[in-house]
């Protein structure tokens, strides 16, 4: 947790830096619709005033983090996605275990996008999950899905990779493989994997 500082001299951007870290942490231990401003204020050890004289709520303090969080994620999906080629109707082997991998290395911002079921939280997860399905859609065009195939997979993406980040999988990247192979070719390809692959959930 980022730690309150007292003095009233401190910088803005500093103050900033300091409100929006106070509160990832407060939103991703207790919930977002659990916490207020005052929870905020208390914790940083400064006035509601203070911390209103940043934010108009806390939706806005959530929706600086997660434009913060979500930007640094992209940067980190983008590198794996690859650039279009004509020859490329769909993903290599081992392709969705690397997307897996990248959100596992952002716990904090998997942690914060899911911190919430509210109506707010509901809207900025689908928001992410729509354009990681249109990007890898133009990346991988007509490559033989339904219409909702792709919809699924980053579904399960998204809540497979909150799941190991919140319950501190051990093996997560063996949940990255299976996930690879479950998106590739289904049961029967995941029947014919060799060695068959255990994911301890203990």
């Amino acid at each position: 947790m980022v730690a309150p500082q007292h003095s009233k001299r401190l910088a803005a951007a500093a103050r900033r830096r300091q409100i929006l870290g106070v509160a990832a942490d407060l939103f991703t231990a207790q919930g977002f619709e659990a916490v207020s401003m005052a929870d905020i204020a208390r914790v940083l050890g400064i006035s509601r005033p203070a911390v209103y004289s940043y934010f108009a709520c806390t939706e806005a303090v959530l929706g600086a983090l997660l434009e913060e969080h979500l930007g640094l994620l992209w940067q980190h999906l983008e590198a794996v996605i690859p650039a279009r080629s004509s020859a490329d109707t769909r993903p290599a082997p081992g392709f969705y275990a690397r997307l897996f991998t990248v959100l596992l290395g952002q716990p904090g911002t998997l942690l914060l996008l899911y911190s919430g079921g509210g109506p707010v939280f509901q809207a900025r997860r689908n928001a992410f999950l729509t354009e990681l399905e249109r990007r890898l859609d133009l990346q991988f065009p007509g490559a033989g899905r339904r219409p909702y195939q792709m919809s699924v997979v980053t579904q399960l993406l998204g809540s497979l990779a909150f799941f190991a980040v919140q319950q501190r999988l051990p093996d997560a990247h063996l949940l990255a493989e299976t996930l690879d192979l479950f998106t590739r070719g289904g049961m029967a390809e995941l029947a014919r994997a060799e060695p068959v692959l255990k994911v301890s959930v203990t």
